[in-house]
């Protein structure tokens, strides 16, 4: 895939003539100058013009760095005051903040790149109808995809279903989230479904199929709550991988998340990054722009590895809820191979770093010794840092020297993924818990932690609330509850995709479709309360005592949930605002 995902090609709307000029000089025509005159006109043009479709993947805010200012909105993650990313944390964000223009922007970049080829072959005769029809599903599917993923970050768009020529046509009203699914994402999808391929050849690895058509076409109506539908199409992705072996759990959970096992058998949406090719670009660029080279790299671990020797900057910080859930509620299964010699599960293992945990974190050891010192930086109340789409498990550090440039590739859809969609929509549908938890287990099996069904078999057919933290509630073990549509769905929101998904980007607008942020965020601020109780000093407001689990704090506790829990207004915050540079040039707004 890293040979397709870039082709650098900048492509030239033409307005037409805005101005007469009576100097002939300047109607002079460059003859060395790409134009829609010189370019369209083979299939290797249209080949590099899908490249440039591809390589719009690689955006900061569609699969980058810009996705961590999603994420510290959730439950998830925060970050410090002293960093930008906070405003998105505390929710002060507004219709000038970075990540709200830069998303709406480059998603359309990507949609305007789409439209550019669809105008283009449209009569093109040097292609046969299974290369274009080929070209135009690749382009379809990009096209539903940038609009699924506008309508969950701004509930509307604006529909540009056509190449613009003209001024007027850059200039169009809003379409609600039920236009924009109409008329684009359903089908678009449906357009790639019926006519992309499940597979490539190895030379075309990484491009889009029928399996991350199928899996968008089930996510769009599962956000939707059409439960029918999105379940029919997430079994439909199953039954490929259990029939026809297209998709597999990879035995290492995480090999989802390294440089060295990428596309591979669990993979259905992945974007390729590389930090091999042009060296010393930044990795928060992706294309070039006059004398600016881009890069194949991006730049998201700079947000989640250490600032200590680590080269990052720790801006995203898993919440001390999350760092609980992971270190005591994720309880191995001692028979399961993949966990000897392991304190914590093979999921706690590649998605964060705690104190006296599993191996070493950019070669060094996770708690300082006398002898060398730990590059995790456990202190001022961070109890653990993001692993995931970080180099800790093979570098020294992360490479700051060239512009915070990393090669591993995004997986944006997995297998484990579509499990535990599919698991909730049957839930919705019809309350079938028998076939729900078939794929939780699945899910739970290869992280090597105890199944439901133990818990079930050793507790009268009951499953544990693992989600209510023990430690800051003085619990001493978890509240037990009957196994039914109610419990296993607040299981797979609270629990399973927490555990399996987290830092992948799904959280915040998982939180949002199932409208339970006010309730999330109340609930994280009163255990963060109950902590400051156990951990400080009233009088001082001071640390007391050592480090104690699960999270093994000092110096203080962190202040995640003050500002966020007591500004959550779900007609405000649920969706960014239309970016402040839509309203100015559009004239229909």
């Amino acid at each position: 895939m890293k040979n397709i995902l870039k082709y650098t090609l900048i492509f030239v709307l033409l307005l037409g003539a805005l101005s007469s000029c009576e100097d002939d000089l300047l109607e002079q025509v460059n003859p060395n100058a790409v134009t829609t005159d010189s370019f369209w006109q083979s299939a290797e043009d249209f080949d590099k013009a899908v490249n440039a479709l591809y390589s719009s993947l690689q955006f900061p805010a569609v699969s980058g760095q810009g996705l961590v200012k999603n994420m510290v909105r959730s439950d998830f993650a925060g970050s410090e005051s002293w960093y930008a990313d906070v405003k998105y944390s505390n929710l002060v964000w507004n219709d000038a903040s970075d990540n709200v223009v830069d998303r709406w922007s480059q998603l359309y970049v990507g949609i305007y790149r789409a439209n550019q080829i669809l105008y283009y072959i449209d009569g093109v005769t040097f292609l046969s109808d299974s290369e274009k029809e080929l070209i135009i599903a690749q382009t379809r599917f990009l096209r539903g995809l940038n609009y699924f993923w506008l309508i969950q970050s701004y509930n509307q768009a604006i529909i540009h279903d056509v190449l613009p020529v003209e001024d007027v046509d850059m200039h169009k009203p809003l379409s609600t989230r039920e236009e924009v699914l109409s008329e684009m994402i359903i089908p678009d999808l449906t357009f790639a479904y019926e006519h992309l391929p499940k597979t490539w050849s190895d030379s075309d690895t990484g491009r889009f199929t029928w399996g991350a058509a199928a899996s968008m076409l089930g996510k769009t109506y599962l956000y939707e709550k059409d439960w029918t539908n999105a379940a029919k199409y997430f079994k439909e992705v199953i039954d490929a991988a259990d029939n026809d072996g297209l998709y597999s759990l990879v035995p290492n959970f995480m090999d989802n998340f390294t440089i060295e096992n990428e596309f591979n058998s669990e993979s259905i949406l992945e974007v390729a990054y590389s930090d091999n090719y042009k060296e010393g670009a930044s990795g928060t660029r992706q294309d070039d722009i006059g004398t600016v080279p881009g890069s194949e790299a991006t730049s998201i671990a700079s947000s989640f590895a250490s600032i200590t020797g680590a080269g990052g900057y720790n801006t995203c910080l898993p919440t001390y809820w999350l760092q609980e859930l992971f270190v005591a509620a994720d309880s191995i299964d001692q028979a399961n191979p993949v966990n000897i010699g392991m304190r914590y599960s093979q999921r706690t293992y590649a998605t964060i770093a705690v104190e006296f945990g599993d191996g070493d974190y950019y070669q060094a050891p996770l708690t300082s010794t006398d002898t060398e010192k730990s590059k995790a930086n456990f202190n001022y109340g961070q109890g653990s840092k993001v692993k995931k789409w970080t180099s800790w498990y093979y570098k020294e550090s992360e490479d700051a020297s060239t512009s915070a440039r990393s090669g591993i590739n995004f997986r944006h859809i997995r297998l484990a993924d579509v499990y535990l969609m599919y698991a909730e929509a049957v839930l919705e549908k019809d309350g079938n818990t028998t076939e729900a938890l078939k794929y939780i287990e699945k899910v739970r099996a290869r992280a090597g932690v105890l199944s439901l069904q133990h818990y079930m078999d050793n507790n009268s057919g009951m499953i544990p609330v693992l989600d209510k933290a023990r430690f800051p509630n003085g619990l001493a073990q978890y509240d037990m509850v009957a196994v039914s549509k109610e419990s296993l769905l607040h299981h797979l929101r609270m629990v399973e995709r927490p555990l399996e998904l987290a830092f992948e980007g799904h959280r915040w607008y998982d939180l949002v479709r199932w409208g339970i942020i006010a309730e999330t965020f109340t609930a994280r601020k009163a255990e963060e309360d109950l902590i400051k109780e156990k951990l400080l000093d009233p009088v001082t407001n001071k640390m007391l005592g050592d480090k104690i689990f699960p999270l093994y704090l000092n110096e203080r506790v962190r202040p995640d949930w003050p500002v966020p829990a007591a500004n959550y207004n779900s007609a405000v915050h649920d969706y960014y605002p239309i970016p402040s540079i839509e309203n100015q040039s559009n004239r229909e707004l």
